[in-house]
C-alpha cells in the first residue's frame, strides 16, 4: 500500500523496521493500515506487503479503537512512512537518500522496531552495541530526519527474555511474539504512546527551564572550587529530585567528578565516608523528600569524620497540612534530629533568599564540622541558575601553629626519652605519612595504626618493608608485637620508661585496649589534634595544632643519639612477629579464623614484596574485620566499619565507591551478620561498570566470613560471663552456589573456601575486570586476634601469664611456663 506522503501536509512520522524476515515487517505494514484506515491520514508503506484483512481477534481491535480514538483527535491528519532495512547501518543509509521536504522541514523518525536476530545486533541488557549503534543511527540521519533514541522510540524484539541480568535498558526489550497480531498491536501501542508522548514532551519543554537549577549550580561550581574533579555525586533518586539530579550529573561529569550510586541512600553515606577517610573526597549527596532518616547513625560518623560536603534532602512545601513524605511540619521537624547530631542544617524554602542561605552554607562548610545538610523544598529547586552566576571563594580554615612550649617536652622525649616510644597515627594525608615514616626511622619510633584507622602506617610503603612498624593498637584487634612493646610479661612498662604519642587523634575509646584509670596514671601521654575540644583530660603533654606543622617541626629538631636510636631499634626488634596461638597450625575444617587470616597474610605478603602488589581494605564490623586488621599486611591506607558507631555493614556498603575510584586493588572482610544487615551490592558495581563505564582499576574481592553467629558478642558472653552459645548470636547464613559469570567487561566469580590454596588465591586477586566473592567457610573460636585483654591471658600465648592462672593452683615459677617461638634462641 501505498499513497503520495510527499503532497501538501505534515512531515510525515516514520516507522522503521529492521530485520530480514518478512512476516516481522507485513505484521507492522498492517498495522499501520489498520491504523490509518479511512480516517484520512496519509500512509506508505513502500514496497512492504501488507496482510489480507486485519487481524480477527478482539484484543487488538480494542487497541486500535482507542489509539484511533486519540489520533483523531490530536492528529486527524498525520501522515505515517514505513521504511524497512535488513541492519541499523542500511537504515542510516535508506534515511539519508529520502527526498529533501520544503521550507527546511524534516520527517520525525518517531518508532524503531528491531528484530534483534534477523538484524544481526546484540541486545543483551550489559550490552553497549546497540546503544553505539542507535547513537551511530541518529549522527548519521540528523540532516535527513528528527530521531531521539529512547525506551519509547526504539523497541528491540528478541528470541528470548533475560537469562541473568534485568535492568532498565535505553531502549525497550519484548520477547518476539509468536503470533503476527500480537505484534501488530504491540506495534500500534508503541506508535501510539511515542505520539502521545512527543505531543506532551512538547509543551512540557515549553513550559520547563532550559538552564541548570540554581542549586544545582551553585553546590557543584564551590565544589569544583574545593577539589575540582574529586569530588563525588552520590544520590538515590526521586521524584522531586530527578531534575536536581539530572542538573548535577551533567555539571559533575564536565569537571570530572565521579557519579557513584548504590542501593540504599543508607549506602551513599558509607562510601562518602569511605572516600573522604582514605581520599579526602568532598561528597555530594541527593535524597528525595522523607528520606533523611535513611543514612542511618552513619550520619553521625560523618560528622566525626569532619568529612566534608552537602547532603541535599527535598521536603515539603512550607506550610504544607501534613505533607507526603514531609519531614518539616506541624507534627515533626526534622531539623531538630540534624541539631541533635551537630550538623550544620539549613532549610532552603524561600527562593529569595536562596543566595543568602547558601552563603551561609558555605560558610558552614569550611567549619570543617560534618557535612552541610539542606532541605529544599520544591520552590526552591525550580529556581534557574542565574546567567553569569559568580561562586564565592573555598574557605580555608587557618592551619594551627605548634608552640615552642607545647613542643618542648615533647622534643625531650623524641631526643633525649625513653627506649620504648610508640606513636599510634589517626588520618594523615601523603606528606604527614612521608614526614612520620622519616622521622620513625630517624629516631627508632615504633609505629602503630588503629582499629578505626587501618592502614594511615603500615608494615609496607612504596615498596619497602617499614620496620617501625608494630601493628594495631586499639580496643579489639590489636596486634602481638604491640601488646609485647607496651608490656613486660603481662604487666605494662613504668610509665617513666615508655611513651605513648596520639596523632592526629582525639583517643577515642576505640583507639586503646586500656582503662581511662590506665591511661591516666600508667601510661605517659603526648596528644597532636587541631581541634582544641579534642584534648583528651589523662593527656600529658597536649599539643594543640596541626599535624604538618607539629611534623614539620619534630622532623626539623630532630637530634637522637646513636646508642639511644640503636636501643629503641633493638627494643622494636625484640618484638618478633607471632600470631601467638597454635591453632593458626593445624588445617581442621571448618578452619580457625586463625589459620585462615595466617595462610592468607602469606599470600598477601608474596604478592606485595614479591609482586609490587598494592591494595585498599575495607573491614567490616566483626570477628573477621578485627582478624583481617590484625593479621594482614597493609600497603595504605583502608576503611574499617569499626569508626565511630561501629555500624555493622557499613563497610560493606562502601565498597563499590572505593573499588571504582581507588586506583589498587580492593579487599574487603565482612562477617555473615554484617552481610545480612544490608542490601547486596553487587549489582550496584557490576552496573557502574557495565552501563556507566566506570572501570576499577584492579581485582575486587569481597571475604563473606561465614561462621554462622555474631562472634564478638558471643566471644565476650563466653569470656566474661562463662554463658554458652545462645540464640541472640546465631546467624542463619545460606551459602552462594560456586559459580562464574561475565557481564560485559566484567567477571563476577562466587567461591567457597574450606581450605586457603596460595597458588590459586595468587591468581585470583590479581585478575583484573574480576569481582571475587567468596564464602569463607569458618568455625568460631576465642583464641588471640586481640578480642579483648582477656585474649593475652589464654593457655596458647607465647608466655602464659602469671594473671592467667591467677584463680587456679599455685602456679610454677615463670622460668618454666615459656615456650620459645618457632627460630627462637631461648
Amino acid at each position: 500500500m501505498s499513497t503520495d506522503v510527499e503532497a501538501e501536509g505534515p512531515a510525515p512520522f516514520m516507522v522503521a523496521v529492521v530485520g530480514k524476515r518478512p512476516w516481522f515487517h507485513q505484521a507492522v505494514a498492517t498495522a499501520l493500515r489498520d491504523l490509518a484506515g479511512d480516517s484520512g491520514r496519509r500512509l506508505d508503506c513502500g514496497e512492504v506487503p501488507v496482510r489480507e484483512g486485519s487481524f480477527d481477534e478482539p484484543a487488538y481491535g480494542q487497541v486500535l479503537a482507542r489509539s484511533r480514538r486519540f489520533l483523531d483527535a490530536v492528529l486527524p491528519g498525520a501522515a505515517f512512512r514505513l521504511v524497512r532495512a535488513d541492519s541499523l547501518t542500511d537504515l542510516g543509509h535508506a534515511l539519508g537518500r529520502l527526498p529533501q521536504l520544503p521550507d527546511g522541514e524534516r520527517p520525525v523518525l518517531a518508532l524503531v522496531l528491531i528484530d534483534a536476530a534477523a538484524a544481526g545486533v546484540s541486545a543483551a541488557p550489559l550490552d553497549r552495541e546497540l546503544d553505539a549503534a542507535l547513537e551511530q543511527l541518529r549522527s548519521d540521519v540528523a540532516g535527513a530526519a528528527a530521531f531521539e533514541p529512547s525506551g519509547y522510540s526504539v523497541v528491540v524484539y528478541e528470541a528470548a527474555g533475560p537469562d541473568t541480568v534485568h535492568v532498565a535498558s535505553p531502549f525497550t526489550h519484548r520477547v518476539l511474539p509468536e503470533q503476527a497480531w500480537v505484534l501488530a498491536g504491540d506495534a500500534v501501542c508503541c506508535l501510539t504512546d511515542v505520539l502521545q508522548l512527543r505531543q506532551g514532551a512538547a509543551a512540557l519543554r515549553a513550559a520547563s527551564r532550559t538552564t541548570a537549577s540554581a542549586l544545582a549550580a551553585a553546590l557543584a561550581g564551590f565544589l569544583d572550587g574545593e577539589a575540582r574533579g574529586s569530588w563525588g555525586l552520590h544520590y538515590y533518586t526521586g521524584s522531586a529530585v530527578s531534575g536536581l539530579i539530572g542538573d548535577l550529573e551533567e555539571l559533575a561529569a564536565a569537571s570530572g567528578s565521579p557519579v557513584l550510586r548504590g542501593p540504599s541512600e543508607h549506602s551513599l553515606a558509607c562510601g562518602a565516608l569511605a572516600r573522604w577517610q582514605v581520599d579526602g573526597a568532598p561528597a555530594l549527596i541527593v535524597a528525595t523528600s522523607g528520606m533523611v532518616d535513611e543514612f542511618r547513625g552513619t550520619l553521625a560518623n560523618l560528622r566525626e569524620a569532619r568529612a566534608r560536603g552537602f547532603i541535599v534532602c527535598a521536603d515539603s512545601p512550607s506550610g504544607a497540612w501534613f505533607p507526603f513524605q514531609g519531614t518539616v511540619h506541624a507534627a515533626e521537624d526534622s531539623r531538630e534530629v540534624l541539631r541533635a547530631r551537630r550538623l550544620p542544617c539549613f532549610y532552603l524554602d524561600d527562593p529569595a533568599r536562596l543566595a543568602d542561605d547558601l552563603a551561609a552554607a558555605f560558610a558552614a562548610y569550611g567549619e570543617h564540622r560534618g557535612p552541610v545538610v539542606l532541605l529544599a523544598t520544591p520552590e526552591v529547586l525550580r529556581v534557574p541558575a542565574p546567567a553569569g552566576q559568580q561562586q564565592p571563594e573555598p574557605a580555608r580554615a587557618p592551619l594551627t601553629e605548634v608552640t615552642e612550649d607545647a613542643l618542648a617536652p615533647v622534643m625531650d622525649l623524641v631526643n633525649d626519652g625513653p627506649t620504648h616510644v610508640l606513636w599510634q597515627c589517626g588520618a594523615l594525608d601523603a606528606e604527614q605519612r612521608g614526614l612520620v615514616y622519616d622521622i620513625a626511622a630517624e629516631a627508632g619510633i615504633a609505629l602503630a595504626d588503629s582499629l578505626t584507622r587501618p592502614g594511615t602506617v603500615a608494615g609496607h610503603h612504596e615498596g619497602r618493608r617499614v620496620e617501625e612498624y608494630l601493628g594495631t593498637l586499639g580496643m579489639y584487634g590489636y596486634s602481638a608485637r604491640v601488646h609485647a612493646f607496651l608490656h613486660e610479661g603481662s604487666r605494662l612498662r613504668h610509665r617513666d620508661r615508655q611513651a605513648l604519642f596520639f596523632l592526629n587523634s582525639r583517643i577515642p575509646e576505640a583507639a586503646t585496649p586500656f582503662a581511662p584509670r590506665t591511661l591516666k596514671r600508667m601510661l605517659r601521654i603526648v596528644q597532636v589534634t587541631r581541634e582544641a575540644a579534642h584534648l583528651a583530660p589523662f593527656t600529658d603533654h597536649p599539643v594543640h595544632a596541626d599535624g604538618t606543622a607539629f611534623l614539620r617541626a619534630v622532623r626539623q629538631r630532630l637530634a637522637v643519639p646513636e646508642e639511644l636510636r640503636a636501643a629503641r631499634r633493638a627494643a622494636i626488634a625484640a618484638t618478633a612477629d607471632s600470631p601467638s596461638d597454635v591453632v593458626h597450625l593445624l588445617p581442621v575444617a571448618p578452619m580457625s579464623p586463625n589459620y585462615f587470616f595466617h595462610r592468607l597474610a602469606a599470600v598477601l605478603d608474596d604478592l606485595i614484596t614479591a609482586h609490587g602488589y598494592t591494595y585498599t581494605g575495607v573491614f567490616d564490623v566483626g570477628r573477621g574485620g578485627l582478624s583481617a586488621i590484625r593479621n594482614l599486611p597493609r600497603t595504605g591506607p583502608g576503611f574499617s566499619g569499626w569508626y565511630g558507631r561501629a555500624l555493622m555493614g557499613d563497610a560493606l556498603m562502601a565498597v563499590p565507591a572505593l573499588a571504582l575510584t581507588r586506583q589498587d586493588n580492593v579487599l574487603a572482610f565482612v562477617g555473615d551478620g554484617a552481610a545480612a544487615l544490608v542490601p547486596d551490592m553487587v549489582p550496584t558495581l557490576v552496573e557502574h561498570i557495565c552501563l556507566d563505564g566506570r572501570r576499577p582499576a584492579g581485582n575486587v574481592s569481597v571475604f563473606r566470613l561465614v561462621d554462622g553467629g555474631h562472634s564478638v558478642i558471643r566471644t565476650y558472653r563466653e569470656g566474661r560471663a562463662g554463658a554458652a552459645s545462645a540464640r541472640q548470636t546465631r546467624v542463619l547464613h545460606l551459602l552462594d552456589d560456586e559459580r562464574e559469570q561475565s557481564f560485559g567487561p566484567v567477571t563476577v566469580s562466587r567461591r567457597r573456601l574450606t581450605d586457603v590454596d596460595g597458588d590459586a588465591l595468587r591468581d585470583q586477586l590479581t585478575r583484573p575486570s574480576t569481582v571475587n566473592l567468596y564464602d569463607v567457610l569458618l568455625a568460631h573460636n576465642n583464641e588471640g586476634d586481640g578480642l579483648s585483654l582477656l585474649s593475652s591471658l589464654g593457655w596458647q600465648r607465647d608466655e602464659l601469664s602469671d594473671l592467667a592462672l591467677a584463680m587456679g593452683p599455685r602456679p610454677r615459677p615463670a622460668a618454666a611456663r615459656t615456650t620459645p617461638r618457632p627460630g627462637s634462641t631461648r
